[in-house]
């Protein structure tokens, strides 16, 4: 049944001979009602459910009250005449409004991460989690439902232009993406007129769809819109492909420390050891794989490095086993199945060390390194991509190669053998071992989610101030293309003249027109018909090369903002 008092949408209700509709201006949408929901839509602002069947006792029965109101539930269902969000904005001033940020994301919100399982979910959901500090946070959802957490669902149907024109009128000072792969919705940028931030969490990999969807992104975004990348090796890979350095700002992720503490490692070995009825875990040096257990995260390394280390328990914490389950494998590797978050600070706990040695071209931060880091265990990683930033001098990096073009999904390759001597030479050295836990927990505690929130809306101010530079009028110069006789070479050239007369009828610059390169001419022009920056630098690249593009568009930026 239908919970009141509620907050209609912009509704307008009318009659039409004997027949009554109600019309969701919001939503774009015409009803027919009966006279039953025509009085409870005048009672439902003021009034509780219980309210209006007292109320309107004495005309319909109980029971039609409240078949109605059990039907009028199933239309706020499906986004229609009621909604929470505008109750919201109603009670706040203009003084006192927070930021309101959109999150952009193609599945459904899940407040409860306790079986939600890889990296990026997991860091996005706390990542909106901790923007609640700061700002108020809607989520695209299949219904205006208010989550436990206080995210706000917001109804958006792509093919539905009502749900695009309500995001519209939304008026947002921000948009995050939940990953820069969902380019179907890289048309939002041209109706929401509010800072994007598209995180970029996996670098390379899937012949070059994660590349591809990144630089499609690049091309369409103003410029006031940023991609956050979780490292610096995120954004000096990309800068191979782009010469907008700004566009990419870098922010480091966090980790849940009341979830991923330290605990005494001989209680957490032992619970572990009853869940799996391994009793030989207990007192037993413990080497961890706490991931997919595939190829390319290392899951045939790692097993090769308990193969060379037997002494040693090697505990794999995974969905499945994968195709591995059919093999032989090592007698001292140990399965346990993929277990809650909330069990898996005792898990880790239980490791001496932690091993990951993956070579994916997805690893731009390691949220996992971190979490068994942020419990005191020493990690050893390959020196690959995001790996060396987030483990620093709080554990082993073994030297890794890459490759220039990924192999099936594999970006490089890690030695067995070297990863076995890192391993094996914390495992034999106790104090060291030991150090460095402390050394990796002290470490963790620098990557809070609270000082990711602060630092993603420190960036949405700096982009907010950008966009005001950038909406300010823009002068457009003509150009014109034209050959010219060269005379000191004794052939034709081709230049660009830009005239001095502006699409005001002013003249604003000193002489009447100036010769400039084709280069130029052709990225103004460009810029004068409404393409972005990012699109006229891919043009000038093709044409003339990545080093005389940059240049190119160094002058024509600079001429832009002093003439804007």
């Amino acid at each position: 049944m239908l919970q009141l008092p509620k907050t209609l949408h912009n509704v307008h209700k009318f009659r039409h001979g004997d027949r009554m509709y109600v019309t969701d201006v919001v939503q774009c949408k015409v009803l027919e009602i009966d006279a039953i929901t025509w009085d409870i839509l005048e009672l439902c602002t003021s009034f509780t459910s219980d309210e209006i069947i007292d109320k309107l006792g004495g005309k319909y029965s109980q029971e039609e009250v409240i078949a109605v109101l059990e039907s009028l539930a199933e239309v706020e269902q499906s986004g229609l005449l009621f909604s929470d969000l505008d109750k919201r904005i109603s009670t706040t001033t203009v003084a006192d409004r927070r930021l309101r940020i959109l999150v952009v994301q193609g599945n459904p919100y899940v407040d409860d991460l306790t079986l939600v399982a890889g990296g990026v979910r997991v860091a996005h959901t706390h990542l909106v989690k901790s923007l609640l500090s700061y700002a108020d946070v809607e989520v695209m959802n299949d219904t205006d439902k208010l989550f436990d957490d206080g995210v706000q669902g917001i109804v958006f149907r792509p093919e539905d232009k009502a749900s695009l024109l309500k995001l519209i009128q939304r008026k947002y000072d921000g948009v995050l993406l939940q990953r820069h792969t969902d380019t179907s919705f890289v048309p939002l940028l041209r109706y929401i007129n509010a800072p994007f931030v598209v995180p970029i969490y996996s670098l390379r990999g899937h012949n070059g769809e994660s590349i591809n969807s990144a630089l499609h992104w690049y091309s369409a975004m103003r410029g006031f819109d940023a991609f956050l990348t979780p490292t610096e090796s995120v954004k000096d890979f990309y800068l191979s492909f782009a010469s907008d350095a700004d566009t990419f700002q870098t922010i480091l992720l966090g980790v849940d420390l009341d979830l991923f503490k330290p605990m005494d490692k001989h209680a957490a070995k032992h619970e572990v050891a009853q869940m799996l009825n391994k009793p030989e875990l207990i007192d037993s040096p413990t080497v961890g794989f706490l991931s997919r257990f595939q190829p390319e995260k290392g899951a045939g390394i790692y097993i090769k490095i308990a193969e060379l280390l037997p002494e040693a328990r090697f505990l794999v914490t995974a969905p499945t086993l994968n195709f591995y389950e059919q093999q032989r494998l090592p007698p001292n590797l140990i399965y346990l199945s993929q277990q809650p978050r909330d069990r898996l600070s005792y898990i880790l706990n239980a490791f001496d060390v932690y091993c990951l040695p993956s070579m994916v071209g997805e690893e731009t931060f390691g949220l996992a390194v971190l979490e068994a880091m942020a419990c005191g265990v020493p990690p050893v990683v390959p020196r690959f991509d995001g790996l060396p930033e987030v483990v620093g001098d709080a554990g082993v990096i073994v030297p890794a190669s890459e490759y220039p073009d990924e192999i099936g999904s594999f970006a490089g390759t890690v030695c067995p053998f070297a990863m076995s001597e890192a391993v094996n030479g914390l495992l034999n050295d106790k104090d060291r071992r030991l150090k460095l836990g402390e050394k990796a927990a002290q470490r963790a505690r620098n990557f809070t989610w609270d000082a990711t929130a602060t630092n993603f809306v420190a960036l949405l101010e700096k982009l907010t101030k950008i966009q005001k530079l950038t909406t300010r009028h823009r002068r457009e110069f003509p150009i014109s293309f034209t050959p010219y006789l060269n005379q000191s070479q004794r052939r034709v050239g081709y230049r660009a003249v830009l005239s001095n007369v502006t699409n005001l009828k002013e003249r604003p610059l000193m002489f009447d027109g100036y010769v400039q390169t084709v280069d130029e001419g052709l990225a103004l022009s460009l810029m004068n018909k409404g393409h972005g920056i990012h699109e006229v630098e891919a043009v000038l690249q093709h044409l003339c090369g990545e080093t005389k593009a940059k240049s190119v568009l160094e002058k024509v930026l600079g001429f832009q903002q002093a003439t804007s």
